[in-house]
């Protein structure tokens, strides 16, 4: 058997094997597309419009709330929203609000419909909905059917490349033909024309997967830039905010003064993390609804004297760190912005219909033999 005919085989079998798995990564992905947009949307929905005499809450209003509700939880988010009237959405822990902007009123409490919806899709499109122990079989599966899947376009493109590339064999793949002679060739030309036109995003799609799934691909990306995988640093979390001295409403004051004098005056939305350190509070200030870290810095304060402790950006990261949070956002597209994650969006789609016409031509092929057998 050739090496060409190996791989021909070999691009059948176990793309026909990982089918199901390479589709429902695919089919959710496709579900995830616009996941910050609608989770943005679906809390703009409780946005009140504030009569004249309406005094916005203070962070320490919302900081009280949540102390109120959770007094066990010193580890708080609070995520302000740069539109007037807009809801708060709160943290205390892994419990989840949306307050009133104006009574401190809870709107909602945990993800809701929207969130809860997308919680589900990550979980399917991570884990296979595997829970607890078991999620670690769910990642592993999926993170093997993705190399699978990158296996698939990289012999895909093998199988199809002519001895001689010309203008009429790329005329071929460039566009679907007006008729088809029968179903078997309809979807041998869907399978090649999609194929070839979503080949390059898919590419950087499955390549920076494997980043969430494997320690050797984080080790190869950082060894490109002579770094060792970093740890994650772990400070002793405190077990009350009793020690911070500065007001929170005086933190979130000066941090939106040092948003201004940095060029971030338009800023979206602004998190504040306190509990997470002792006498840290983290202010992340985003341009965008956080899918740019280019447009977003963290800064640190004091919360004993409101002094600055540290400002970071991306270009602040270790080189290593700059390339792993572009991959991160270019596997969603969201490093080109909206139009990044409708391509995303669309090639995920395609990756659905490549996984459907395979199946099927595989099948052709593989079920006469079986029945010769």
């Amino acid at each position: 058997m050739s090496f060409k005919k190996w791989v021909f085989w070999t691009h059948l079998t176990v793309g026909l094997l990982s089918a199901i798995f390479i589709f429902l990564m695919s089919a959710t992905g496709v579900l995830l597309t616009y996941e910050r947009q609608f989770k943005e949307l679906s809390e703009m929905a409780y946005r009140v419009a504030p009569d004249s005499n309406a005094v916005r809450l203070s962070t320490d209003d919302v900081v009280t709330t949540l102390q109120r509700l959770h007094p066990d939880e010193p580890h708080i988010f609070v995520r302000w929203v740069n539109h007037e009237g807009a809801a708060i959405p709160a943290w205390a822990g892994m419990h989840s609000y949306l307050l009133h902007p104006y009574t401190g009123e809870v709107l909602r409490e945990g993800e809701g419909g929207v969130g809860e919806f997308f919680h589900i899709v990550t979980d399917l499109h991570r884990y296979l909905l595997l829970e607890g122990e078991y999620k670690v079989i769910g990642k592993t599966v999926n993170g093997y059917a993705n190399l699978v899947f990158l296996f698939l376009l990289i012999s895909g493109v093998y199988l199809w490349l002519p001895r001689r590339l010309s203008f009429a064999h790329l005329k071929k793949v460039a566009w679907l033909p007006k008729q088809y002679l029968n179903r078997p060739h309809k979807h041998r030309q869907w399978h090649l024309v999609f194929g070839i036109w979503s080949l390059p995003a898919l590419l950087v799609i499955a390549s920076t997967a494997t980043l969430f799934h494997f320690k050797w691909a984080n080790v190869a990306l950082y060894g490109a830039f002579g770094e060792q995988v970093p740890v994650r640093e772990r400070h002793p979390e405190p077990e009350s905010l009793a020690g911070d001295l500065v007001s929170y409403e005086q933190l979130f004051a000066l941090a939106k003064a040092h948003a201004d004098e940095h060029g971030y005056h338009n800023w979206y939305s602004m998190w504040m993390e306190i509990g997470k350190q002792s006498h840290v509070a983290r202010f992340y200030i985003d341009k965008s609804i956080g899918h740019r870290q280019e447009l977003a810095y963290s800064l640190y304060l004091d919360t004993r004297d409101a002094s600055i402790t540290r400002v970071l950006r991306k270009s602040d990261w270790s080189a290593g760190g700059q390339a792993w949070g572009t991959a991160r956002f270019l596997h969603t597209g969201e490093y080109f912005g909206f139009v990044g994650q409708t391509v995303a969006g669309l090639v995920s789609l395609l990756a659905c219909i490549l996984v459907y016409t395979g199946s099927i031509l595989a099948c052709r092929r593989l079920i006469p033999l079986a029945k010769k057998r």
